[in-house]
């Protein structure tokens, strides 16, 4: 018997998984739930479960010490709270090989409670509106401190998101300075100044994504992109909805010399000087002049001859039948969007003549809105092969 059992444990032994094998296995395993239960197989499951997981999404951060002690090889993590420097400093600390942060939208109303709203509203709460109006500050405010610790801890960080927070000076020099490897920066509903624009500019940093959707941007602002060391590795820039742009920045982007994704989407201010200059970007393979209401066939015929490799462009409804005429015959455009109201004189022939004589366009997405009166004014079979209707 003693014999038998030996052999038992012997044979159960060879079975045994080692360390590595079970982190290749979990490294292969993406999905929270599966995760969560492998971490509760036992102490070794839960250990390599910590040593493989790479992103985390922390909705407490009272816990954040424990998390960052479990899960020392994050490359990616995500709140939607108000962090600390002290906490920044912790994650720097913590997981050097981090290469993504996300700090996505407050929740206000959560975050100040039930007496900091009836405070707001003038009710009796036991604190003050100015309280409240200082803990909000505080909580959108990105700390400084913290940045540079993280953008010294973190060698490795490419991609930084910070949504409807305030980051201070010191803190896009931080970031510009150390962060060597920013590849992706996402700033939006983010106060912007153009001394940080400036920052940006000058870094060494390779930026290649730089979102700024409702970030107040100005045209000397966008001067310091364009004539910064930036203007050379930009593929995509978003300035969504910076109504105070004019035709004085827009024209500056032509310095951008391998700019592809370019999103001038409700930037009302900019007439034909400017559309006619955004032309002379060559690289051009995405476009967004959604609401951009002064422009005319001018800048579509210049954007057609010019844009050569231009596959994506939005408009908004509105926009003169001509400038859909000067793309006939273009080479890659591959999908127009059109959104907003459909206009009176809007005629169905136009776009059916662009889907018969663009070689590459495959789809025309429309607003719901459109679709019966579309399906009137085209042929059936262009209609079902080109045009896609979305909810606006």
């Amino acid at each position: 018997m003693e014999i038998l059992t030996q052999k038992r444990k012997k044979r159960n032994k060879e079975f045994l998984l080692g360390d590595d094998e079970l982190g290749l296995i979990l490294s292969r395993v993406s999905d929270p739930d599966d995760r969560k239960s492998a971490s509760q197989v036992c102490k070794g499951w839960r250990l390599m479960e910590g040593l493989t997981r790479s992103s985390l999404r922390v909705l407490n951060l009272d816990h954040l010490p424990q998390l960052l002690s479990r899960y020392p090889n994050l490359n990616t993590f995500e709140t939607p709270k108000g962090m600390s420097n002290a906490d920044l400093a912790l994650l720097a600390q913590s997981c050097p090989k981090l290469e993504a942060i996300k700090l996505v939208a407050i929740n206000i109303d959560e975050e100040i409670g039930t007496q900091g709203g009836r405070a707001l509203q003038g009710l009796e709460s036991g604190i003050s509106a100015d309280q409240v109006i200082e803990q909000m500050r505080v909580l959108v405010q990105v700390g400084d401190e913290g940045l540079c610790a993280l953008a010294n801890g973190c060698p490795k960080l490419s991609k930084i998101v910070v949504i409807e927070r305030k980051v201070g000076m010191v803190g896009f020099m931080a970031i510009t300075s150390a962060a060597h490897n920013l590849t992706y920066l996402d700033l939006e509903e983010s106060f912007v100044s153009d001394q940080a624009l400036e920052a940006i500019g000058s870094s060494s940093c390779p930026v290649r994504v730089l979102r700024l959707k409702l970030c107040a941007v100005s045209d000397a602002g966008l001067g310091f992109l364009a004539n910064g060391s930036c203007s050379k590795t930009i593929k995509e820039l978003n300035l969504n909805a910076n109504m105070e742009i004019t035709d004085v920045g827009v024209s500056l982007l032509c310095k951008m010399c391998v700019l592809e994704e370019l999103d001038l989407g409700v930037c009302m201010k900019i007439t034909d000087v400017g559309g006619q200059a955004i032309s002379a970007i060559r690289t051009l393979k995405k476009l967004n002049l959604e609401c951009v209401f002064l422009l005319t066939e001018k800048t579509f015929v210049a954007l057609a001859e010019n844009c050569l490799y231009l596959e994506v462009l939005r408009l908004d409804g509105g926009t003169e039948m001509a400038a859909f005429d000067a793309f006939l015959g273009h080479k890659c455009l591959r999908s127009l969007r059109l959104i907003g109201y459909m206009p009176n004189d809007f005629r169905g022939s136009t776009l059916e003549r662009l889907a018969l004589r663009c070689p590459s366009l495959e789809s025309i997405v429309v607003p719901e809105d459109w679709r019966e009166r579309l399906l009137h004014l085209m042929q059936e079979s262009t209609a079902s092969r080109f045009l896609q209707f979305i909810d606006c």
